[in-house]
Formats: structure tokens, sequence, C-alpha cells
């Protein structure tokens, strides 16, 4: 039964090589994608004390403008502004395309205080359109080079915006154009046919992306195309697509776009019709581009008539609340899934509202997910005890242990038996001490997996010198902690928080019965200082749960085992 407890160990070291490996993947393959800093104009950063200027004192224009492209109309170019409480952008009537979009409430660095921009880049074109498609191919339809006509100059939660585009033959286009002061754009096209022949027509959305070739996606979590899709989701890679050049997709309802680890591009169709979605590619010098398109149902437009067809365009920051408020509002079904929970759904969504509400609850995000650590430690307790008692159990018979296999060193069947005789007279189940903690790793998994997607923990401030959450403890003991005017290597800067993750997981390793193999006892040792290095590259959020977790496992497992004493010296008395 050695070989049982061997096991529990074998697991341990398991998980710590996977997660090395995990890790190390990551920092040198897993790179997120990184889109270069976007040459748009810069609102001001937004504290407590600094109000953030509206897009009417400081007008975010479009990117510099394409080579030039033959217009098939008259009409001039207009540029029309968008300013919401949310969102600042621009929204071209050349083919009626929304060109940049900035998020007023989220800066791009704590450095740098420029607001996020999600759309709208001279080197790599990001933008979003809505046109129609016709089999007809005789019938005049606008396009991205067509110039619109329009009724306004500003889109804001009050004031709506209408262009119309008339194709001289019969058939006049029109899009009315709202917003809310969240991030969704509504958009509701309507063909009004004043000719003499009845025309079929399809909407079409399309997102367009574009970066460079040696640009990565990340490892831990997902980015790119993605959409729910026919009552599933799908996460379509670009390296997928690259191999494949196209993939296709036929729903009812849903939506459909391209995902950031925090922001994300999709639009929402009507949900009562179909729609026929394809994720393709092309490649143009040192440019890779994506397209995401979404066709609707065939829809005639009879002569003296008019057809109108409503579609939704979310541009925004994946807050749970915030998506779970339009799944409902626009009716579509699993708009949460732009978050990539994992296969631990039914586990990170709870999470993630409670790690909400315990921030709004304290005021700080750092303190609250020490309460929420706190919380699940509490729910766990009755598995943790008996996993500190198993494991208290073996460490008291582990010197009898010691002495069967000093007895029968030579015969391993013998030592075998006896042990499992020693467990059995002792009443102990070697792996006792292994279920508990099997059964506690989902949790620990899922808050693993919440702390490090959350929008929450981006640039949310804990206490003293951590000012982020979502970015590695920035102090290092290698320059004294900023003492020495040293650029340090990345895997040098081993942080505080770091630090005291390594030496509570050392304490609790003490704490437990030691290995009776010299090598694995060593390995075993040399984890906390493999964790130490790895944790101080991950958020410092994770850090700090892992950190009092430990502490409070520590507190935990030393109360057990002066539990014991106090029993053993009872029964001794008696």
């Amino acid at each position: 039964m050695e070989e049982k407890n061997e096991e529990k160990r074998n697991l341990l070291i398991f998980f710590a090589v996977s997660l090395l490996i995990m890790l190390v993947h990551q920092h040198f393959f897993g790179r997120p994608v990184q889109i270069p800093p976007q040459n748009t104009p810069t609102i001001a950063a937004t504290t407590n004390s600094i109000e953030i200027p509206t897009l009417s004192a400081v007008q975010p224009p479009a990117p510099p403008p394409p080579p030039p492209i033959p217009q098939d109309e008259e009409e001039p170019v207009r540029k029309i502004t968008i300013n919401t409480k949310s969102m600042g952008g621009v929204i071209s009537s050349r083919g009626v395309k929304v060109e940049t979009i900035l998020l007023k409430n989220y800066a791009e660095t704590l450095q740098k205080p420029e607001r996020v921009s999600i759309l709208g880049d001279e080197k790599n074109a990001y933008y979003v359109t809505s046109d129609w498609y016709s089999e007809d191919k005789s019938v005049p339809l606008p396009s991205e080079n067509s110039v619109w006509k329009v009724s306004g100059d500003e889109l804001s939660e009050n004031s709506p915006i209408v262009l119309s585009w008339d194709n001289k033959k019969g058939l006049l286009f029109e899009k009315h154009i709202s917003i809310d002061n969240n991030f969704v754009i509504n958009i509701i096209d309507r063909v009004k046919n004043y000719g003499d022949c009845l025309v079929k027509l399809q909407s079409q959305l399309r997102i367009h992306r574009e970066f460079s070739k040696d640009s990565t996606g990340a490892w831990t979590f997902y980015e790119g195309p993605i959409g729910y899709l026919g009552g599933r989701l799908e996460e379509i890679s670009y390296d997928d697509i690259d191999k494949k050049n196209e993939i296709t997709h036929d729903t009812k309802g849903g939506w459909f776009g391209i995902t950031d680890k925090y922001w994300l591009v999709a639009f929402i169709p009507s949900q009562n019709a179909s729609c026929h979605v394809s994720y393709g590619r092309f490649s143009d010098n040192n440019k890779k581009g994506y397209d995401v398109k979404g066709r609707g149902d065939v829809l005639q437009v009879a002569p003296s008539s008019e057809i109108s067809i409503t579609n939704h365009l979310f541009l925004g920051a994946k807050e749970i609340k915030t998506l779970d408020m339009y799944e409902e509002t626009l009716g579509v079904k699993h708009f949460d899934l732009a978050l990539d929970f994992g296969n631990l759904y039914f586990m990170t969504k709870p999470l993630l509202y409670a790690l909400a509400f315990a921030k709004d609850a304290v005021g700080n995000m750092g303190l609250g997910i020490l309460l929420i650590t706190l919380i699940i430690k509490l729910l766990l307790l009755p598995l943790a005890n008996k996993a500190y008692k198993s494991m208290n159990r073996m460490k008291e018979i582990q010197p009898k242990i010691q002495a069967l296999q000093k007895k029968h060193a030579d015969d391993k069947s013998r030592l075998g038996q006896e042990i499992s005789e020693l467990y059995k007279k002792e009443n102990i189940n070697p792996i006792g001490g292994c279920i508990p903690s099997l059964l506690q790793s989902p949790v620990l998994f899922a808050l693993y997996k919440v702390l490090y997607i959350s929008i929450e923990m981006r640039q949310a401030p804990f206490i003293g010198w951590i000012h982020d959450l979502s970015m590695p403890d920035p102090l290092t003991i290698f320059n004294l902690f900023g003492l020495l005017p040293l650029n340090l290597p990345e895997f040098l800067q081993i942080g505080i928080w770091p630090l005291l993750m390594g030496l509570s997981m050392l304490l609790q390793q003490k704490m437990g019965p030691e290995s009776a193999d010299p090598a694995q006892a060593s390995m075993m040792l040399m984890l906390p200082i493999m964790f130490t290095f790895m944790f101080a590259q991950l958020p410092s959020g994770l850090v700090i749960y892992w950190t009092f977790s430990n502490i409070l496992s520590i507190g935990q497992q030393y109360y057990i085992s002066r539990l014991a004493r106090q029993s053993r010296e009872h029964e001794h008395k008696n």
C-alpha cells in the first residue's frame, strides 16, 4: 500500500509538471494577439477625480483614409460621430462602415490613459459593415464604395441617424441606426421598391479584421472567430480558417463575431430568421485578413412595397452582467459564452458572479478575492478536514513504514503485505487524503479560470504596490524591489506575493508526511521553488488567491493536528 501513498505524491508531481508545461508554453508561444496601438485620438483617462471629456469636445477622427477608391456616387463622404456614455467612435457614410470604437470606461494601461480602441487601425484594418446581396447581378446594390446620404451628424442615445442610398433602378435603401448607453448599435435595414419588378434580396453582415502574419493566439483562453450557431458554441480558430480557407455554419438566431480576452465584436441577427454564417480568410503581402459574414434569408420586395430587417451589433467589453442583460432583452441564447468559461461552465459562471458581488460588497477586487477564497474554504471544510486527518495519521505511522521498508528491502511482495496489514491495524485508508483533494480540484480550477478571464480583474487595484490585479507583481527581489536600477529578464522578476506563495507552499509541505524515497523527497522540495518562478509571471490576483488559500490551509491543518495531539494525550492519560 506504500505504492498507493506514492501515487498520491506522483499525482502532485504530475500536476506541477503539467502546470509548468502550460505556463512555459504560454510564456513562449501563447501570447495573446497583439493588435498594434491604435492611431486614434485619446480621450483623457478617468479616475474618481478626473472627468472624461465628451466626444463633442474631443472628436475621434477616423483612421487615415485608404488609397483612393472610385466612388460610385457624387455624394460627399461624411463622418458620423458616435458619442454615448460608454462609447465614442466614427461611422463613415462610405459603405456605412463602423471604423472606430473607443471604450470610454477602459484605459489601455494604467500608464497609458488612452481609451481602449477595439476598432480602427491604420496598419491593420478592423471594421464592421452591413449591406445587401442578390443572385441577380443586374440589380445595382450598395457596396463598400457606396456613399450614403446622411441625416444627422452624431449618433447618441437620444439621437439616432438615418442613411439612404438610391440605386436609380427602382430601389431605395435605408438604414435607421440607434444606440444604447452600453455597447449595442441597433440597425434597421429597409428597402422600398418604387419600380415595376419584384426583387429578391438577402441582408449581409460583415466583420473584417487584419493583422500581421507573425501574430499568435492565446493558449490559456480563447481568442478569435466565435459564434453560438445551431444551438452550440463554435470557436473557429484562425488556424482552422487558414487550413480550410472558409468554414460555414447554418443557424437560426444565435450570434457570431470575433472575441479577444476582454473585448467582443459580434452581430446578433434576428432570432427568428435563418442565417448562413461563414468564416473566411485572405492573404495580401504581409497581412492576413479574416472576414466573418452572416447572410440572411431571401426576402422578396414586390413593386410598391417595402421590407425591413433588424440586426444588433455588440462592440464592447465582456462584462458578465452586461452580456446576461442583452441575452434577456434581445432574446439571444448563451451570449454569456463569449466569455471563455472552459469546461466547468456550471461552476465558473456562478464563481464569476460571486466575485463581482464580493467586489461590490467590500469595495475592492483584491479583498473580494480574499472573501471568496474564505467562503470556498468554509464550504469545502468537511472534505478538507478528512484529507488533513488522513494525512496526519499517515504522518504518525511513517516511522513504522520506514522500519518495514528497511526490514523487507529485498522483498517487495512481503513489504506490500506488511504495509497493508499495518494500514488495517491502524484503521487507515492510504488514499483517504487524496480523494477529498481531488473533489476540491474542480472548484480550484474553476476559480483559477475565473480570475484569469474576468475583466473585473483588469486594472483593479489591491493594497500597497498592487495597482492592477490582472498583471504580475511589479516588484522583484533581484533588484531589491526597485531600489537598484536594474532591467532584469522577465523570468527573474520575482515579486513579494510570489515569494509569500512559495514560502506558504513550503510550510504546508513540511506539515505533511515526508516521502521515504529520497529522490522523491528532493523533487517535492523543488516544487515550491518551481511554483514561485512560474506564479511570478501570472496575474497578481491569482497569486494572492493561491497564497491566501495556502495560509488558510496551513491554519486548518495546524488545527486538525493539534486536535489529534490532544486526543492522543487524552487517551494516554486514560
